[in-house]
This record gives C-alpha cells, structure tokens and sequence, in this order.
C-alpha cells in the first residue's frame, strides 16, 4: 500500500523520518525534517505504521548522497544521507527528549566523535547462506557485503578476505558469524561455529598475515586458538581475552573516560559494571580509590590481571552482583559510577542504589530510554548535567553521560 505525500515533522528514536498517514504515526528511515515522499507501508499496527520511500518529493537542504552502496539496505548505518552536523543535532533533540521525562531541560554537551568514518574497532560479520555481512534493520536477511565504511581500515581490509574463504571453503552451514576486532594495529578474528568442527585456516593466514590472529568459539567457549590478547589501553598494559568488552571508537572513549575523572567528586570511587577494569585502572592512576564491581567472571579475570600488570594499589576488583554488593561497600562511596550493557540495571539494582549515600553518580549508557528508566527507577536522584559522546558516529545511536545527584 503506498501512501501520497507524507511529510516528515520529527525524528524517531532511532533517527528515523516521523510522518502521519491515515492519522497514525508513521516511521520511515533515511528520511529528514521537512522533506516529503511517497511512502509504502512495510508494517501496519493499531497505533503506528512503518514505510520505505518510493519517490522522494521534496529534498532537504541537509541531504546528501551516502557513500556506501549499502546505506539504506543494511541496518548499520542510520545516517549517511545527512551532514554529521546535523546528525548530531537530531541526537541532540533525541536525548533531549529522553531527559526531560525525567525533569532535565538544560543544556547538552554534545562531543563529536574525531572520525566520521573508518573509526569502528569491532564488527561481527554475519553468515547467511551464500552471503556474509550485517543484517537489514528488523530483520534476519543478510546483507552481502565486500567493505564496511565505518570499519577501521584494519578490518575492512580483511573483510574481503574472510569473504573468499568463506566461500570458497563452502563454510555457510558450519559458521553463525565472525567477530573482528583491531587493537593497536593487530586485529583478531574470531570464527563462531554452528556447531562444532575441524577447519583449516592456512590458506586465510597467509593472505592476511602475522598481524591479524584468529580463533574459533562455539557457544560461550573459545575452542581454538589465541586465548590472550595483550595490548595497551588508555596506557595501561593489559591482558585481555580476545572476547572481553571495549568501547568500539577508541578516538570518544578516551574523551569519555576524561570526562569520566573529571565528573568525579571525593576519594572514594565505586565503579559498577566494571567490565576488563580500564575505566576502573584510568580512575586508579588519576588518584582515587576505586572499587569495581563486575558480574562477569571473565571479565573479572581481565580486571585482576590489568591490576596486577599495573600495579594498581588503590583499586580492588569484586566479582558478584551490584544489587549484592553495593551494600557492602556503601559507606564508602563518594562518586557511584554505573556503565551498563543497553538492557541498563536491573530493578534489584536500582534499588539498592536508591537507599546509598554518595556525593555524585556518573551514570554511562548506550541507550537513553533505559537510562531514563533507570533514573525513574531509582526515583531520589536528579540530573545535574548532560553530554551527548557520538560513540557511534552515522549509526542511530550514542552514548550518554550524566551526572546525578540525590
């Protein structure tokens, strides 16, 4: 069903063209404010519909033509066809809107991220039959791709590579995707396997060469090869593995973790989904005391190591719930920091959360409707400041840093 003439008002959460057809709200992406288009209706429910332009009738001055052949097919990308000035506004106006359900009208900082392109350190590639690369938005398609423009230069040279073998091994059936990951000039990659089995890699070795490493997982459990990744981040000597967390724009996560220690008030810091311990270590050697709490246990693992290879006194790593405990150490928190994966904090956390005393949370998300949710959540907590970390430079999302008080 196509629908005639649809303007475009505002912005979704995902950076999406906002119309209405028929009196509902329609959602159409790589569409900007201002412009209008004949749009066909891809999802119909009772309350909004979604929609693909056929014909774009009116352009906006802030439209330009996106440099990747697949803009517009594969899901990565939300904003391509914009200047990144205005896509930084739109995230702007988006987190704006998130903030205020939670009383927060004042000003933004918002941090560009130092690449437009080529910054991204991690992709996973994923392998449908008789094609590898990233999914359509909302769906399970494959999208059959040679480059990815928002890779750094390290792995979208290998991309083509991993392609070939691929194919040319006739792996479809035996691989669900592959996870590459560059660190200061060396990129892993990580094959994960349908289901468990023997595949020779000489010939994807010899091409790539001694800077990129590869190994194999099924499940959660790495089967074969390298199991350590020793590196240096944010100048600490790390030893991770290859599977571990880290922020994916090295470029805004140094400006987020200097922001991070300058928002910090006291001596006493708790940082709560610690992850491998590199905020947590960045803390240390700025001078705070620093407890990290983690769930995961090899992520804990990474974090101990770190501290031991830095000799990093001050900083104690606990490997258990935040909800457990934070109780344990609440007495000693001066700055409460919380960093947690998109799903945000659980409600037992939140909880707790609300019955400590602390000077300052610094809380750090990737997704704004479950940060504001969080803070709802917690409920004695107000917002004191807001910066805006275009982590994900041309996607639809962003990082969000804020400060709260009680």
């Amino acid at each position: 069903m196509i629908e005639r003439e649809i303007e475009f008002y505002d912005y979704g959460y995902d950076g999406e063209g906002v119309g209405k057809a028929g009196g509902k709200i329609i959602f159409v992406p790589c569409t900007l404010r201002g412009e209008i288009a004949d749009v066909e209706l891809t999802k119909k429910t009772s309350s909004f519909c979604k929609g693909r332009v056929v014909r774009l009738l009116r352009e906006s001055p802030e439209r330009q033509i996106p440099p990747c052949p697949y803009f517009g097919i594969c899901g990565g990308c939300a904003f391509q066809h914009t200047s990144y000035s205005n896509e930084l506004e739109i995230k702007k106006q988006l987190l704006s809107k998130q903030l205020a359900k939670v009383g927060y009208n004042s000003e933004i900082t918002v941090v560009q991220s130092p690449l437009e392109y080529g910054y991204r350190n991690k992709i996973k590639l994923f392998v449908g039959y008789g094609a590898v690369g990233l999914k359509e938005k909302s769906s399970d398609r494959v999208v059959d791709i040679d480059n990815c423009k928002i890779a750094s230069p390290m792995i979208d040279y290998a991309i083509k590579y991993i392609k070939n073998f691929i194919r040319g091994n006739n792996l479809y059936s035996k691989l669900s995707n592959v996870v590459l990951r560059e660190e200061n000039d060396f990129c892993t990659i990580e094959f994960v396997q349908r289901k468990k089995c023997e595949i020779d890699y000489q010939g994807l070795r010899l091409v790539l060469g001694e800077k990129y490493g590869i190994f194999e997982s099924f499940g959660n459990e790495i089967i074969r090869g390298m199991r350590t990744l020793c590196t240096e981040e944010m100048g600490l000597q790390c030893e991770f593995s290859p599977r571990s967390f880290r922020q994916v724009n090295s470029g805004v996560c140094k400006l987020l973790y200097d922001k991070t220690v300058k928002s910090v008030v006291g001596k006493n810091v708790v940082n709560c989904y610690s992850g491998a311990g590199v905020l947590s270590g960045v803390l240390e050697k700025a001078g705070f005391n620093v407890t990290g709490i983690e769930l995961g246990q090899t992520e804990h693992n990474d974090a101990q190591r770190l501290k031991e290879l830095n000799g990093l006194n001050r900083l104690h790593n606990i490997c258990g719930d935040a909800a457990e405990m934070l109780p344990k150490v609440g007495e000693k928190i001066d700055t409460l920091i919380v960093d947690p994966p998109r799903r945000g904090m659980s409600k037992d956390v939140c909880a707790t959360i609300a019955k400590l005393n602390f000077k300052r949370m610094i809380y750090i998300s990737c997704n704004s409707s479950t940060l504001v949710r969080d803070i709802q959540r917690i409920g004695n907590v107000k917002v004191e400041s807001a910066t805006l970390f275009d982590m994900f430079a041309r996607t639809g999302e962003y990082e969000t840093l804020v400060t709260l008080k009680k």
